[in-house]
């Protein structure tokens, strides 16, 4: 972040920097293997398969996108594609960026949850992480609800894909009391899921589980 604003007070002082430099990212790329630099340019762009060299290495003076956001998208392209791997590395590396803001940090728990939620029939910790990240993202939704508070163009809140997933883990795993509790925070947001009962209806069920136990 300092070496940006000292290259804005001293716009002679070198040349623009390239794409991984501006986002102050370029150890890190550096850290990567071969492959995993290949598909850095592979999941930079929405067309595929890149010259990681003529994509990443152009000189920019600016871009709209943060540190974030730039390997929230990355990641985002590497699990729609299967390659869980990469997208794993890519996507926990977004969750350390200086420039963490709700938005960006709400899609990449977003992306995780998915991404190991479809694992759950192939590796033995998928649903694990899954439930640890549903956690981190309720932990801090508020804040991300709060942004969209303050959006004029939204109407309405989106479906929060987190609390879903997380109840349906607990119920599936017995964990009733569990289940029900994450409905009420929910509800307590005035979120839905995405069904005709919501999660009140989800939660009545629960409760019926339970009272029958």
């Amino acid at each position: 972040m300092l070496r940006r604003i000292v290259d804005f007070l001293n716009p002679w002082k070198r040349n623009d920097p390239n794409l991984l430099e501006y986002l102050e990212l370029n150890e890190w790329y550096e850290s990567l293997s071969e492959e995993e630099q290949r598909k850095l340019g592979k999941y930079s762009t929405v067309f595929g398969e890149s010259d990681v060299g003529a994509l990443l290495n152009q000189s920019i003076s600016s871009t709209s996108q943060t540190q974030q956001s730039y390997l929230k998208s990355v990641g985002s392209r590497a699990a729609r594609n299967e390659d869980y791997e990469f997208a794993e590395k890519v996507l926990l590396r977004a969750l350390e960026a200086e420039d963490d803001n709700p938005n960006d940090r709400h899609f990449v728990y977003n992306t995780l949850i998915r991404m190991y939620y479809d694992q759950r029939d192939e590796r033995a910790d998928a649903i694990e992480n899954c439930i640890k990240y549903c956690k981190e993202d309720i932990d801090h939704i508020d804040e991300f609800l709060s942004v969209l508070d303050q959006d004029s163009n939204i109407d309405h809140l989106p479906s929060i894909p987190s609390f879903k997933r997380l109840a349906i883990i607990y119920e599936r795993q017995g964990k009733y009391r569990d289940a029900v509790e994450i409905c009420e925070m929910a509800l307590e947001r005035g979120l839905t899921d995405g069904t005709k009962g919501g999660f009140e209806g989800r939660k009545q069920r629960l409760q019926s589980q339970i009272d029958d136990s």
